[in-house]
């Protein structure tokens, strides 16, 4: 229970109550079509690629994965190889995995590590966790060389909100208070910054990004694609939304949506009256589930083909092999239970569908229209950022 919500999310609660109650009505009916080539366009991709995923600020991981000094995430999920990482210092940033002698990758292995120091296998040169450069072996062979002007490359990198913010843009600054536009306030009322790190699963999937995307923010689908698994616990298509900047702030009412009439704000239960979900623009979705947050981030890898990186984020350390073994089985549930079989199943079955030529378009309506109005902004984004390239 929350004891004291923060009140932008209670007002979409409310709103949520109002239409239990029957005195507030559903979102006005529209019928928007999103040409296919939004989803299979190489084209398209590329410019999504330059202008916003090399240019705005993106989630990496969460404060709690980079916790020691040496603590690092290995990752290629840029398309470039990266080491975010805590410093001796315990300051975390991000370099790339690229040793500045010939070009050699640092470390092979992807994903949660630690490290003592970074040594390129091919000829020993060694940088310390800031990135500098500590040893040349046989350095006189080079002539006159300065080690300061050889150093990791690095990215502008942030922890804000228990939250680690990356920008794929070396030697440029990261304006990380312009792309939050206040959502910070939301996310520290959720408690972001005390959650800590229980596991993750990386997968490829075969669809466009903005699949995913589409789907959560879609209430109109959850009692019938999830009928199996999540669907009994919500309320059929009712959900309501919100905008901070370009982020998107969700509100799917569960079942005990019918028992907030009467409540008041204090008494609400954002995780148990309703599921929030947060799409942080342009790649992420941080879903409230009842008992821990699931940190979703997409990756294109070309038109038709997606890295899906879920992470769970849970209340407290997980100390013992209870508490391990519990979360461990609620993370299947969601990740290959929902996520998987659900989820993506029906994104990549409409990536199929799409290649076929049945449709010149998708049709969104009234209950999906937070769909549409993000890929508005994804077209503002684009010509935002394309006019100072």
């Amino acid at each position: 229970m929350n004891a004291t919500p923060h009140p932008a999310p209670v007002t979409l609660v409310q709103q949520l109550t109002r239409r239990a109650t029957g005195e507030a009505g559903g979102p006005p009916p529209q019928a928007v079509r999103i040409p296919v080539q939004a989803y299979t366009s190489e084209e398209q991709l590329g410019r999504e690629q330059r202008a916003l995923f090399s240019r705005l600020p993106l989630i990496i991981g969460h404060e709690s994965q980079l916790a020691e000094p040496g603590d690092a995430l290995v990752h290629d999920w840029l398309g470039m190889p990266l080491i975010t990482l805590c410093d001796a210092g315990g300051a975390i940033r991000t370099v790339l995995n690229v040793c500045r002698h010939r070009g050699m990758r640092l470390v092979a292995e992807r994903g949660q590590t630690r490290l003592r120091s970074l040594v390129c296998p091919y000829h020993q040169w060694t940088y310390g966790l800031d990135g500098q450069l500590r040893n040349i072996p046989l350095k006189e062979s080079f002539g006159v060389i300065d080690p300061d002007q050889l150093g990791l490359v690095q990215l502008p990198t942030e922890v804000r909100h228990g939250l680690v913010w990356i920008q794929a843009t070396p030697g440029k600054t990261m304006d990380l208070d312009a792309h939050l536009a206040g959502l910070g306030s939301d996310l520290d009322g959720f408690g972001f910054p005390d959650l800590h790190f229980g596991q993750q699963h990386v997968r490829e999937v075969q669809c466009n990004w903005k699949l995913i995307q589409d789907a959560f923010l879609d209430g109109y689908h959850v009692t019938r694609l999830h009928k199996l698994s999540v669907g009994p616990f919500f309320a059929d298509s009712m959900a309501e939304y919100d905008r901070i900047g370009r982020h998107f702030r969700s509100a799917v009412a569960r079942r005990e949506i019918f028992d907030t009439p009467g409540l008041a704000p204090e008494q609400l239960d954002l995780r148990h009256h309703v599921s929030f979900a947060y799409t942080v623009f342009p790649n992420a979705v941080l879903v409230l589930h009842p008992e821990y947050t699931s940190v979703i981030s997409l990756f294109p890898l070309a038109a038709d083909r997606t890295l899906f990186a879920h992470t769970m984020l849970t209340p407290q350390p997980l100390s013992s092999e209870q508490q391990r073994d519990h979360f461990r089985r609620s993370f299947e549930l969601i990740d290959q239970g929902v996520f998987q079989s659900e989820d993506i199943f029906a994104a990549q079955g409409t990536q199929q569908g799409l290649a076929s030529g049945a449709n010149e378009g998708l049709l969104f309506g009234g209950l999906e229209a937070a769909a549409t109005e993000f890929h508005s902004l994804v077209e503002e984004a684009l010509a935002e950022q394309e006019a100072v390239l």
